[in-house]
């Protein structure tokens, strides 16, 4: 209910356009996989590293502004609020912000293996990752912890243990 309450009214120009279909050339990601998902508006309230954000996924007092530009300006137009601000939007897949355009991190659920540094390392997200509350992740209920057993390769997991500790990421659960 909620959804349907904060969604934006369709123009007609919006329901002419299949709605479906318009982030299918944005799936792609530079590591050679793709998204299987969906590519889905945030329009929730959320707290992002202890800024609370509304609608569009941005902090709360710009959250009305960005809404009207999205209705009047871009016409309701999701591909160009996309293009215009991609952290809007999540995908349904791995519940990545689609301005993550490295890989889907979907840790076993995809057709092709899983390109994540704990899939790599063959170890499942520790929990402070799991357990997160973050506004891409709300309310996808199908996500996998992993690992994806395709993806382990002794060579890249010992690289991203070392670069993870180098650069203080959390690492995998003991």
């Amino acid at each position: 209910m909620h959804k349907l309450a904060c969604s934006p009214k369709k123009t007609a120009k919006q329901k002419r356009k299949d709605p479906v279909r318009w982030y299918e050339k944005y799936r792609h990601c530079r590591d050679g996989n793709a998204h299987e998902g969906a590519l889905e508006l945030i329009t929730w309230p959320a707290t992002f590293n202890g800024v609370k954000t509304g609608w569009g996924h941005i902090e709360i007092e710009y959250s009305d502004n960005l809404k009207q530009k999205f209705e009047k300006e871009f016409d309701g137009d999701e591909e160009k609020l996309f293009l215009f601000y991609r952290r809007a939007f999540r995908w349904t897949c791995c519940g990545t912000h689609a301005n993550m355009d490295w890989g889907c991190d979907h840790h076993g659920s995809g057709r092709n293996p899983c390109s994540c540094d704990f899939c790599h390392m063959g170890k499942p997200l520790p929990d402070s990752i799991f357990y997160e509350k973050t506004a891409s992740r709300h309310g996808l209920t199908n996500l996998l912890r992993g690992p994806d057993p395709r993806s382990y390769h002794s060579g890249v997991a010992l690289n991203t243990v070392v670069n993870r500790v180098a650069m203080k990421l959390p690492m995998f659960d003991l």
